[in-house]
């Protein structure tokens, strides 16, 4: 049994797996929205002591959950990402995250972060050679030949931009400036606001989550455009009435969306593939290969 936690900008997130026979299966999974980048903008920030405490508490419910699965300490890997690259006390949360977990923590860099979201992606998801996750403070994308990771996650450009659809995508389409890895075959996207967009598609209530619900579901520009105009037009208060869209995350849903139809204009491409294996899965992925196990696909119950 193996386990992985993520402490991102938006939200802290685990995974159980099993690994038989190269193939990773899904044992259970959790999500906390705790925010840890409130007040982020466009530079660096400093976490706040609540949203430390509010991620803290998350990071005890996911060591907790991996522990209930039946993953041990030394079949645990716990990480970050832009969260703690991105913050000017970052070394000093990590520490406090650390003591939550139990566990060590790993910062990932930006190239490392998008390099591992494609395997992670690629391990569930055929037809596609390059993908992007769309976190809180990020965007990572990664293709065959390449990566970037610009500071275009979605909190943080709902916090520079509200839902300004034009200064969403004029903000990328700058960050990005010719440096988009080429895609060949197809485009996959992994990332809360990808899963938030199919959830709502589908029309799959939130409590009614599982991967395999949502998991390889096409998603079209057209798809993208409707979404945004109609939860745009929803009051704030009112969102959480939209089925498939967690209430914590109806503020920041509307420039997600933006961000990722501005990444399929610049691909190029009409739509993508969602995945639900995504670096998650990747570093569980890491974790069978150290041990001899080495895992080439994954399987959803």
């Amino acid at each position: 049994m193996l386990g992985a936690i993520d402490a991102g900008s938006n939200s802290v997130r685990c995974l159980a797996v099993s690994s038989h026979g190269g193939v990773l299966e899904y044992i259970g999974s959790g999500a906390w929205i705790t925010r840890l980048t409130e007040g982020i903008g466009g530079g660096r920030y400093e976490v706040r002591p609540d949203a430390l405490g509010r991620t803290a508490a998350a990071v005890r419910e996911a060591r907790s959950l991996l522990d209930r699965a039946g993953a041990g300490p030394e079949n645990m890997m716990f990480f970050a990402t832009e969260s703690l690259r991105g913050a000017v006390n970052g070394r000093e949360t990590g520490v406090e995250l650390e003591r939550a977990s139990g566990l060590p923590l790993r910062i990932l860099q930006g190239a490392e972060e998008a390099v591992l979201s494609r395997s992670g992606a690629l391990l569930g998801t055929k037809g596609a050679d390059c993908v992007f996750d769309l976190g809180g403070g990020s965007l990572e994308i990664g293709g065959a030949y390449g990566s970037v990771s610009i500071p275009a996650g979605a909190v943080r450009m709902q916090a520079r931009f509200g839902e300004d659809a034009g200064a969403i995508r004029e903000e990328v389409l700058a960050l990005l400036a010719g440096s988009l890895p080429g895609v060949t075959m197809g485009l996959a996207g992994v990332g809360g606001t990808s899963s938030a967009v199919v959830m709502m598609l589908e029309g799959v209530p939130v409590l009614d989550y599982h991967p395999a619900c949502i998991h390889g579901h096409k998603v079209t520009s057209a798809d993208l455009e409707e979404l945004f105009r109609n939860i745009s037009g929803t009051p704030m208060e009112e969102r959480n009435l939209i089925t498939g869209l967690e209430p914590k995350r109806a503020d920041i849903i509307a420039a997600g969306i933006i961000v990722i139809r501005t990444v399929l204009e610049a691909a190029g491409q009409k739509g993508y593939t969602h995945s639900e294996t995504d670096l998650l899965w990747s570093m569980c992925a890491e974790m069978a290969s150290a041990r001899g196990f080495a895992a080439s696909a994954a399987k959803m119950r």
